[in-house]
């Protein structure tokens, strides 16, 4: 008998595992509390569910919002300060009144100190007695009126920052209806301060708005990922797209919690220390406050993604709010783990060129990664790399890793830049890609900003993306020095600071009989670093000056482009036959531009 004997070979293969994680603040149960995140704020109310800026219309009274927004009337004077004991001030009824002489511990001489409830661009003051005839006279001759933003600090004897009156005899006020009007000025408190010991009231004290608020600023203290090496990612908040919120999100990395270092001062020595012992050390013992090298300067988050650089574990961010009314509740940033790479670095070459003109560019990757060691630790490389630029690319030609040629497709996207999908994933410790393109720079300091992209299956959520920014590094010992920030040649045929140029008329002459040959005219210009779009014009006059038509009258922005007259007037008539002058104008805010030239027309 022959006995067959199987061995049962186990293998244990162990899948990576790639998570899209998160750290938050706001209301959400993950999230942690507005209030007890903040690091520093300016001008913005903050609660632990929502930072805000309060909503205000041109020419509102601020006093009528009053207990909504948590504000309040105080006096001030020789007894101390105390809450007002009368709401008579805000009400709105001229009938009622306050009087400090119905109070026996208010003095005639006690400021009245009006805290807003926060922060705005105010430009007027009004308060008035009861003007019945029996009232009328007992108004404020003898006062000042100040404001601040922030309140002194101490209890009594408060004196505001900025004066906004001055009345005092012999130049005292003589008008029963004050009514000060004055230029925009930020303010949250006011204080307004009688000067003499006459008796005085106040039926309604009111203070307007211009309608717009100073730029509030909330800054979060550094919040940490769970991996110490985190690829991050996504910005959400509860509003949707975060390009289409009316405020600005900027995000900062780091490896440690500090990204300002501190110091005191031990003799000619400085020490470290963290920033609450620096707070309360005496100011002659303090030493200087110094950004981190270690820590990222500050990057705008766009298209939804964060741009600061990945692979450090903290993460600061800043919150702009420019306009009255917006809030905000929750934000979100996403991090996946492990890496794409443990160091990405690129450049562009080269770094000078002609403003507007065609030129090809090699983009050169670099990327480490760690490839060996347990399978959920290794670097996850990256088959797709994405390339944002203003530059106007018109071609991608070889994709080059170590040197050979592989295949790539590649899909130009106008204004924003390319994505290129490799064949092969780029996996290995040491990769150099090379990506040629054809590119034509509009505006000075054009970025070619490069990040590896990285198309993963989630185990929650069955699919996530990780992206990964490169660093500027001279990665290409072929070229010199290393950056991906394109300089326009200063010393070219453009000049340094023209707006307008690469202007080619295609035909001196059309002839507009409809045969498809020359039928329009037509010019090819550049226009260069235009920040925002700008007026453009295309005007034909005749020769006795005299306007023929504005052919192109739109808005336009950095690009090439070509412009076209197609040989009618105003009325919609072909023109007779002669010849034109044609002229391109170019209204920017702080500089024009101009070209003219001559175009025949025939038949």
């Amino acid at each position: 008998m022959i006995r067959l004997c199987f061995v049962l070979l186990l293998v244990a293969v162990v899948t990576p595992v790639y998570a899209i994680e998160f750290v938050a603040v706001g209301a959400d149960d993950a999230a942690l509390p507005w209030d007890q995140a903040e690091l520093s704020s300016r001008f913005v109310s903050i609660q632990a569910d929502s930072i805000w800026m309060w909503d205000i219309t041109t020419e509102a009274d601020l006093t009528r919002g009053l207990a909504e927004r948590g504000g309040f009337a105080l006096y001030a004077g020789e007894t101390g300060i105390d809450t007002l004991r009368t709401t008579a001030l805000f009400d709105g009824d001229p009938t009622t009144y306050f009087d400090p002489d119905e109070h026996a511990l208010i003095e005639r001489s006690s400021s009245i100190l009006v805290d807003l409830g926060g922060t705005f661009n105010i430009n007027r003051v009004r308060f008035v007695p009861r003007l019945d005839v029996t009232h009328r006279n007992r108004f404020l001759q003898e006062f000042s009126l100040r404001a601040a933003v922030i309140l002194p600090l101490g209890s009594s004897g408060i004196v505001l920052e900025r004066g906004l009156a001055h009345f005092q005899a012999p130049n005292e006020n003589t008008e029963p209806v004050v009514d000060l009007r004055f230029n925009s000025m930020s303010a949250r408190f006011l204080q307004l301060t009688p000067l003499t010991g006459r008796a005085w009231e106040i039926a309604e004290l009111e203070v307007y708005s211009d309608g717009t608020v100073p730029q509030g600023e909330y800054v979060s203290v550094p919040l940490p990922a769970r991996q110490s090496t985190p690829v991050w990612g996504q910005v959400r908040y509860e509003g949707g797209d975060l390009a289409q919120a009316p405020f600005v999100v900027q995000t900062r990395t780091g490896p440690d919690p500090h990204p300002v270092l501190h110091f005191i001062k031990n003799g000619d020595e400085l020490v470290p220390i963290d920033a609450a012992s620096w707070a309360t050390t005496l100011p002659g013992l303090q030493g200087p406050r110094e950004p981190n090298p270690e820590w990222s300067g500050w990057s705008t988050v766009t298209e939804g993604a964060v741009r600061s650089p990945a692979l450090n574990r903290y993460l600061q961010f800043r919150v702009s709010l420019p306009a009255p009314g917006t809030g905000l509740r929750e934000l979100r940033f996403e991090y996946s783990f492990p890496p794409i790479a443990r160091d990405l670095a690129a450049e562009i070459w080269p770094r000078t060129v002609a403003a507007g003109v065609e030129t090809d560019f090699t983009l050169s990757l670099a990327a480490e990664m760690k490839t060996s060691g347990a399978v959920q630790r290794r670097d996850t490389g990256f088959r797709q790399i994405e390339v944002r630029t203003s530059a106007e690319i018109s071609r991608v030609g070889r994709v080059l890793v170590d040197d050979e040629e592989v295949f790539a497709t590649a899909q130009i996207e106008p204004g924003v830049g390319l994505s290129l999908n490799l064949w092969d994933r780029v996996l290995k410790d040491g990769s150099f890609v090379q990506i040629e393109l054809t590119a034509a720079a509009l505006r000075d300091r054009t970025l070619f900003e490069v990040r590896a992209v990285d198309r993963r299956s989630d185990l929650e959520d069955g699919q996530s993306v990780a992206y990964q920014l490169a660093r500027e590094a001279d990665v290409d010992v072929s070229t010199p020095g290393g950056g991906l920030i394109v300089d326009l040649d200063a010393d070219g045929s453009t000049g340094a600071n023209e707006l307008l140029a690469n202007v080619r008329l295609h035909s001196p002459v059309i002839t507009p009989n409809g045969d498809g040959a020359n039928d329009a005219l037509q010019v090819s210009l550049s226009l260069l670093k235009l920040l925002e779009p700008v007026r453009l014009r295309l005007e034909i006059f005749a020769l006795d000056g005299h306007l023929v038509r504005r052919a192109v009258d739109a808005p336009h922005n950095s690009g090439n482009l070509t412009l076209s007259w197609d040989g009618l007037d105003d009325a919609g008539r072909v023109v007779p036959p002669g010849s034109y002058l044609y002229q391109i104008r170019l209204d920017a805010d702080a500089s024009k531009a101009r070209h003219h030239g001559i175009v025949s027309v025939a038949y």
